[in-house]
């Protein structure tokens, strides 16, 4: 009798830990550029910094704010508004915060204007859109708090700024 209770805990426990370990997470970043939140994945960014000069660099396309000096290193800025929205103003976002993401081969910051949260959302949220490319600057949207926020590709700003200089 012992033993059959036994058993049972365990098969229910053996369950239980095969539906944990079937939900897949991915850790966020949820950020504002300009009043509009945007995500991307935690693990594509390096650090967040603020407060830093970004030097101009001239016959750079509009969106390419300058230059700025991490630790000895240049970083190119990119201000997205120009490229989501050609209405837009060109102005960069009023808080001087940008992040870095993580790049083997290329040293890119984002211009936003606030960090939101880091939040752990389930990969059954994100929504992919299914004709998007390296070059889009959209991989889909991710569902959080009742919003669909979408996803930036930090791939897709480098394809930009190749293709904008030549150097594709």
């Amino acid at each position: 009798m012992n033993e059959e209770i036994v058993e049972e805990i365990a098969s229910r426990n053996d369950s239980e830990n095969e539906s944990a370990q079937e939900v897949s997470m991915t850790t966020w970043l949820i950020f504002l550029i300009s009043g509009k939140k945007y995500a991307v994945r935690s693990c594509d960014v390096v650090e967040i910094i603020s407060d830093l000069s970004v030097y101009k660099l001239p016959f750079m396309p509009k969106y390419v704010e300058g230059v700025l000096n991490r630790r000895g290193d240049p970083f190119t800025v990119i201000n997205p508004n120009p490229i989501f929205d050609e209405q837009a103003d060109d102005e960069p976002p009023a808080k001087s915060l940008f992040m870095i993401f993580k790049r083997d081969d290329d040293q890119l910051s984002l211009h936003i204007s606030d960090i939101l949260l880091f939040t752990r959302i389930e990969d059954t949220n994100l929504k992919i859109i299914p004709d998007a490319t390296e070059e889009s600057f959209f991989l889909g949207t991710v569902g959080f708090d009742g919003e669909e926020i979408p996803v930036l590709n930090p791939n897709a700003f480098e394809y930009k700024l190749r293709k904008d200089c030549g150097s594709r």
